[in-house]
């Protein structure tokens, strides 16, 4: 018998791509939405289905612990034996494939996790090949993206000319995507771990940006690290800029449809309608 997904969208703003992107996904797969807290995004501006779950419960700061914090919950209240799989998006994602494309996908796959993963240290990431995230101390709660920025390299400063690092878990760090596909029993998997290491949370407290580190971590040292396919299933574009992703528009047409991705980001109504118009005409006739 073939299993529902269940999609699980990080919002912040306010839009009418948002909503249009949970009606569309609504008629195949159960959605659960949480909303930043300190967003001015009202829960009631939300299409009212049955099937849509929404929730506006964590204060999300960028490079936080918090939002470790915002994945875990979302994923607790979604968490069901029903669904085969739990797919994160953004609120300025868009799908690029039908439902059913999307669903006979994963039901094809039903064993395997799909994900971004690379074992730190890596070269590109800076912050010593992305290891100063986990093994130094971070202060992120900070709503001003510059001014956290700002705090966050002179904190950084301060801990190598002393020599101060975390005592981290004892496992090889993988970071990637926040943007991740996890199956059932890959989920299974990471709650059994956090509830018998509780450590590896607490230990990770004042980490920066590791919502793209801990699952990752976790599923990359398990027995299950033969069922995950290292693609997250998104086209993003980290190349063209002006804006890091890029928020695409009618000339990345083609490049999406011709994509293997099944998502998109990121997209925003008020800088191209005619991409979202374009892209669901085209997956709803699918």
């Amino acid at each position: 018998m073939k299993k529902k997904i269940a999609i699980l969208i990080l919002a912040h703003s306010n839009s009418e791509a948002l909503r249009r992107t949970i009606t569309l996904l609504s008629q195949n797969f159960d959605i659960f939405v949480q909303i930043d807290k300190k967003s001015k995004l009202d829960i009631n501006d939300l299409p009212k289905i049955d099937n849509c779950f929404y929730f506006k419960e964590i204060t999300v700061f960028w490079g936080d612990f918090s939002q470790i914090e915002n994945m875990c919950f979302i994923l607790k209240k979604a968490f069901n034996p029903k669904y085969s799989h739990y797919a994160f998006i953004s609120g300025e994602d868009i799908p690029i494939k039908s439902n059913s494309y999307i669903s006979s996908f994963f039901n094809e796959n039903i064993k395997n996790s799909y994900l971004s993963a690379r074992k730190f240290p890596v070269s590109s990431l800076g912050f010593n090949g992305g290891l100063d995230r986990v093994e130094r101390y971070w202060y992120m709660k900070i709503n001003n993206r510059l001014i956290a920025k700002i705090v966050a390299r002179s904190t950084l400063l301060f801990q190598k000319l002393f020599h101060i690092k975390v005592k981290t878990f004892k496992l090889d760090f993988y970071g990637g995507s926040n943007w991740i596909n996890i199956s059932h029993d890959a989920l299974k998997y990471v709650f059994n771990f956090i509830n018998e290491n509780p450590s590896y949370l607490k230990k990770l407290k004042y980490s920066r940006a590791t919502d793209e580190v801990w699952i990752q971590t976790i599923l990359m040292n398990s027995p299950l690290r033969n069922n995950i396919i290292l693609d997250d299933l998104r086209y993003t574009d980290w190349e063209s800029g002006p804006d890091y992703p890029k928020t695409l528009t009618t000339q990345d047409y083609h490049k999406l449809i011709e994509s293997n991705a099944l998502f998109a980001r990121k997209v925003k109504k008020e800088k191209d309608n005619v991409l979202i118009e374009k892209i669901f005409k085209k997956i709803k006739n699918e």
